[in-house]
């Protein structure tokens, strides 16, 4: 879309800006300098909420909501989805908005890994894998819309989801083009990735 080609631009200028020595391939293993990138990130994982119902809790203890009581030992499912979309908590949830997640943002940003004290472990890796991830993609390709519109990709979350009953989010199947915006820095970045692996390989093997 339009609105995706703007969002895509600005996330490559914002990184042009970051590392105009076109370094950002390597820079971004080892730091995070590009926070439009990283909202960027945080705008997927509430958009597109891969787990919209989180994995169920039990209550420990009796609970009186509104008079109403609890009992202990009560299965309880959070609806990720609908928290993500909560218009008391994000203004316009429907528009996919990376700039929402720029300045000042609640310790929870979103409920892509759930919330509280059994908040996913693994979310700060997967932040990181996320952000260099895109990165090196938006640095190498250009991401366009397949040549046959109806390969598009659906927008709209719930629409797009494959198994809407299932417990996690799948994608419908969807086609898109991907342009090189540099191949000769595409291959200097693609060698150097190739020669890390064989030294890895070796390392594990001795």
């Amino acid at each position: 879309s339009a609105h995706g080609q703007q969002i895509q631009e600005r996330a490559y200028q914002e990184i042009q800006d970051v590392y105009p020595d076109g370094d950002a391939w390597e820079k971004c293993l080892i730091e995070e300098r590009v926070p439009y990138v990283t909202a960027l990130c945080q705008e997927i994982l509430r958009y597109y909420t891969i787990n919209p119902m989180s994995l169920p809790r039990r209550s420990v203890n009796d609970i009186d909501y509104h008079g109403v009581i609890i009992p202990a030992g009560t299965l309880f499912y959070m609806n990720a989805f609908a928290g993500d979309y909560d218009e008391n908590h994000f203004i316009d949830p429907y528009t996919f908005n990376p700039e929402r997640y720029l300045g000042d943002v609640d310790s929870t940003p979103n409920f892509a890994y759930g919330a509280g004290s059994r908040i996913c472990l693994g979310a700060a890796l997967a932040n990181r894998e996320l952000f260099t991830f895109f990165i090196r993609l938006i640095s190498t390709f250009r991401i366009l819309e397949p040549n046959n519109s109806k390969y598009a990709a659906i927008l709209d979350a719930m629409e797009a989801n494959n198994s809407p009953t299932a417990l996690v989010s799948e994608p419908k199947p969807f086609k898109c083009r991907f342009e090189p915006r540099n191949k000769k820095l595409l291959e200097s970045w693609l060698e150097t990735s190739r020669k890390r692996a064989e030294n890895d390989e070796h390392l594990i093997r001795d």
